[in-house]
């Protein structure tokens, strides 16, 4: 007599949790790295926008002194949900992105830059 059974083998299953299995170890590193990605990219709109208003201060006074600053546009001017600008180095001269305590830690950015021109170049360090 035939028995109609329905359903799946255990072999089967057992296929089917592997194959999911690897798929996931494949994707996992995927969404990490754009994740760090997308926060670094705030990272670095700040420190644009922080290029471009010491530039606009620069054309004002015509130089670099004390009252060309990132203060000067107040405070939490250049604060994203993940990074802060907080440093400018006028020497450089140059911008730095810093992690904001309790975010996740995607290292600190840099950028240099140029007063006559639109062209800079960023840096990131882990930390």
């Amino acid at each position: 007599m035939k028995q109609n059974r329905k359903g799946f083998t255990l072999i089967e299953l057992l296929i089917v949790v592997v194959i999911v299995g690897i798929l996931a170890l494949a994707a996992i590193p995927l969404i990490t790295s754009n994740t760090r990605d997308a926060r670094r990219a705030e990272g670095e709109q700040l420190m644009g926008a922080a290029r471009d208003h010491l530039r606009v201060q620069y054309s004002k006074t015509g130089g670099v002194g004390p009252t060309c600053n990132l203060a000067s546009a107040g405070a939490g001017a250049f604060l994203g949900k993940y990074f802060e600008v907080d440093t400018f180095t006028p020497a450089t001269p140059s911008v730095t992105a810093n992690n904001l305590t309790g975010s996740a830690t995607d290292g600190a950015g840099t950028m240099a830059f140029q007063w006559a021109s639109g062209t800079g170049t960023i840096t990131w360090v882990p930390v």
